[in-house]
C-alpha cells in the first residue's frame, strides 16, 4: 500500500497558528485591562476626539458653529453639549478643559462655571488626582490665603480639610484596626476602640515603672528590631509612652489644660478620640531625657527608623499640616512600605494617606 504523503500545507498554517498565540498571549496578558475595559476608554474618549479634531486648526467663531452641527446632525453630540462646548471655548479655556468639563460635570456644574469668570489656574487644577469640582470654591478661597503654594498643594491640603477649624465636623475612623489608618485633628477614633492584639512590652525597651506599655503585636516586633540595631550603633532609645486608652488620653488631656490652658495644651496635646497612641502604633521615646532633634538618637532614627516601619510623625516644617508643635521623640509604625516612600518623599503621613492609600483605596 502506498504511504500517504504527509500534508505539510496544514502543517504549516498550523505552526502559524501556534505562533501567532505564543506571540500574543503575553501581550494580550500585559495589556488586558485595557482591552476588558475597552468599552469605558471609548466612551471616555468620545468627547475628547470631538474636541481634539476642532481645535486642531486655528477654526474662527463661525467654523467651530458649523462644525458643531455637523456633529449634532451627525448625532455624535447632542445640542446641550454643542452650546457648553462653544461657550466654553468663548470663555477662553483650552481643549482639555472643554474636554474634563464635558466628561465630568453635572449640568449643574456646568452652568456653575460658565457663570463663572475665566480662571487661568483651572487647567492646573483639574491636573490632579484629587480634584473634585464640587470643591473648587475651597481650592479657590485656600488658594486666596496661601499664595506661595502650587495648585496640587492646595488640592492636596483641602482634601486633609486644613481650611476646617480643628476637631470641627471629624469624620469618625472606620477602620482603626488597619496599620496604615491616619488619626489626627479632623479624623477621629471610636471611643470603644482597643486594639485586640496589644502586646506588653519588655522592660528592655520600655519604661514599666509607672505600668506595663503595650503596643500592637507587629509593631512592637518591629520596634525591638530597631531597639536592637541602634544599640549596636551605640545609640539607646525606649518607650516612655505607647497605646493609651481613651480615658487615659482624657486624664493627659485635661491635665495639660489645667497646666497651660487650652489654647496651649492643643499645640501639643490631642483630644481624646484624636490621639495616634489610641490606635496602639505610636511611641513617645526617651533615653533618660527626652529626645531632641539634636541628639544622636533623633539623628539616627531619622536615618534608619524606616527600615522598621518607623517615621518620625511630628516634625517643625510640618505644623501647619499636622496641626501639632514638633515633637523629635514621637514615632508612629505604619508598615516598611509606606515608611520607605514617606522617607524618600520627605512628607507628612498626612500628605502620604491622602496621595498613595485613601486616593488608591
Amino acid at each position: 500500500m502506498k504511504k500517504k504523503k504527509p500534508n505539510y500545507k496544514l502543517r504549516r498554517q498550523m505552526a502559524k497558528i501556534i505562533l501567532i498565540v505564543i506571540v500574543l498571549t503575553p501581550i494580550i496578558f500585559i495589556n488586558k485591562t485595557k482591552i476588558f475595559n475597552a468599552p469605558l476608554y471609548i466612551t471616555n474618549i468620545k468627547y475628547s476626539k470631538v474636541i481634539d479634531s476642532m481645535f486642531e486648526v486655528d477654526y474662527n467663531k463661525e467654523k467651530i458653529k458649523d462644525t458643531l452641527n455637523y456633529l449634532k446632525e451627525k448625532k455624535k453630540i447632542n445640542s446641550n453639549t454643542a452650546n457648553y462646548i462653544l461657550k466654553i471655548h468663548n470663555l477662553g479655556y483650552s481643549n482639555n478643559v472643554i474636554d474634563y468639563i464635558i466628561r465630568n460635570l453635572n449640568k449643574k456644574q456646568i452652568t456653575d462655571f460658565l457663570a463663572r469668570k475665566y480662571n487661568k489656574d483651572f487647567e492646573e487644577y483639574i491636573k490632579s488626582n484629587l480634584f473634585l469640582y464640587k470643591k473648587y470654591d475651597r481650592y479657590l478661597a485656600y488658594q486666596k490665603n496661601h499664595k506661595k503654594l502650587d495648585i496640587d498643594d492646595v488640592v492636596t491640603q483641602i482634601e486633609l480639610n486644613l481650611d476646617k477649624t480643628y476637631y470641627d465636623d471629624s469624620v469618625l475612623i472606620k477602620n482603626p484596626d488597619s496599620i496604615d489608618t491616619l488619626a489626627n485633628k479632623y479624623l477621629e477614633i471610636p471611643e470603644d476602640y482597643e486594639p485586640s492584639d496589644l502586646v506588653d512590652m519588655d522592660d528592655d525597651y520600655a519604661n514599666n515603672m509607672y505600668g506595663q506599655k503595650k503596643l500592637r503585636k507587629e509593631a512592637y516586633d518591629k520596634f525591638v528590631e530597631m531597639c536592637e540595631a541602634s544599640r549596636k550603633d551605640g545609640v539607646n532609645f525606649y518607650a516612655e509612652s505607647a497605646y493609651r486608652s481613651y480615658d487615659y488620653q482624657n486624664t493627659i488631656y485635661k491635665n495639660y489644660v489645667r497646666e497651660h490652658g487650652q489654647e496651649e495644651a492643643d499645640k501639643f496635646a490631642a483630644k481624646p478620640g484624636f490621639s495616634e497612641h489610641e490606635l496602639g502604633l505610636s511611641i513617645d521615646l526617651a533615653n533618660i531625657w527626652t529626645i531632641t532633634t539634636k541628639g544622636e538618637e533623633y539623628k539616627w532614627l531619622s536615618k534608619n527608623a524606616y527600615k522598621y516601619g518607623y517615621i518620625i510623625r511630628y516634625k517643625e516644617e510640618w505644623e501647619d499640616i499636622t496641626g501639632y508643635a514638633a515633637e523629635a521623640w514621637h514615632i508612629r509604625y505604619v508598615g516598611i512600605k509606606n515608611a520607605t516612600m514617606i522617607h524618600k518623599k520627605n512628607i507628612t503621613y498626612e500628605e502620604y494617606y491622602i496621595k498613595y492609600i485613601a486616593n488608591k483605596k
